[in-house]
């Protein structure tokens, strides 16, 4: 009886961690610069090679992912208003090796990277509302 008043109670914080934390995202302190042509990004089924020009917005998504097109539409609504970001994406429902990689254990997560190609930030889940554009305005972007 302990043992599963326990485990509720951890199964319980364990949830209410998650819901709080889902969405903030993160700074990346040590950045790597992406190569988008080796991880196979792609926008409206082309492929992109170069990083934007001010910032890239990149999508990693997953087939069954109920919530990537939302977040797709969010990030094209920013790339539209912000002059040379980039919306880029990389399905990876057949690139379990990236996800290794990258350590993304949930779709949607969306990676921005400067103008160098440099990973500075990471969202696991649906950001929060304006998070994008903070970001954003930290890298001089308005």
């Amino acid at each position: 009886m302990f043992l599963a008043l326990g485990l509720l109670g951890l199964t319980l914080a364990a949830g209410i961690f998650y819901k709080v934390s889902a969405g903030r995202g993160r700074s990346i302190q040590r950045s790597e610069v992406i190569d988008l042509s080796r991880i196979g990004a792609h926008k409206n089924g082309s492929s992109i090679t170069e990083p934007g020009k001010s910032a890239t917005l990149l999508l990693f998504s997953t087939e069954y992912c109920g919530q990537c097109s939302a977040v797709r539409r969010s990030l094209a609504q920013i790339e539209y208003r912000a002059g040379g970001v980039l919306q880029a994406e990389v399905d990876l429902t057949d690139r379990l090796d990236l996800a290794a990689r990258f350590q993304i254990s949930q779709t949607p997560t969306v990676f921005i990277l400067n103008a160098k190609g440099e990973l500075t930030f990471r969202v696991s889940g649906v950001p929060r509302q304006g998070l994008i554009q903070q970001e954003l305005t930290k890298l001089g972007i308005k």
